[in-house]
């Protein structure tokens, strides 16, 4: 019994892979579920900007740019976005370190709970209990 469901589940398997390797064409043409309806006016658009540029070096117009009036902007760009990403991720270390902190005085706190507070009835018990699940709480 085991053996033949074994075997079916094989056959179903190897029935998928045979199926997709045939289905793979139908696949790339499938516009459902696919992002090429979201980026085909983007990539229209750039071709005909790119087929504009194209005509006019061709007729003889001069579009280029020169290279170092883009030079300076890039280079305060990089540096901003590099003092940005850096004040960040000292931000995120910062809160990590404190965040490490609460939860090692949290525990340290609730380890002294239960040693250190005496009970004499039950009931001092579930009151070390609840004052520790309390401060798990926080």
């Amino acid at each position: 019994m085991v053996s033949k469901v074994k075997n079916n589940i094989s056959q179903t398997f190897l029935y998928k892979i045979d199926r997709e390797k045939r289905d793979w064409f139908k696949l790339l043409l499938q516009l459902k579920g696919s992002v090429v309806p979201a980026i085909t006016i983007r990539v229209i658009l750039c071709a005909l900007f790119a087929l504009i540029i194209s005509v006019l070096n061709a007729l003889g117009i001069d579009v280029s740019i020169d290279s170092l009036s883009s030079l300076v902007p890039s280079i305060v760009l990089g540096l901003l976005l590099v003092f940005r990403t850096n004040t960040a991720y000292d931000r995120f270390w910062e809160g990590r370190k404190l965040w490490g902190k609460i939860i090692i005085t949290a525990r340290n706190f609730a380890r002294n709970i239960w040693v250190t507070v005496e009970e004499k009835n039950q009931q001092d018990r579930d009151g070390k209990i609840a004052t520790i699940r309390l401060l798990v709480s926080f």
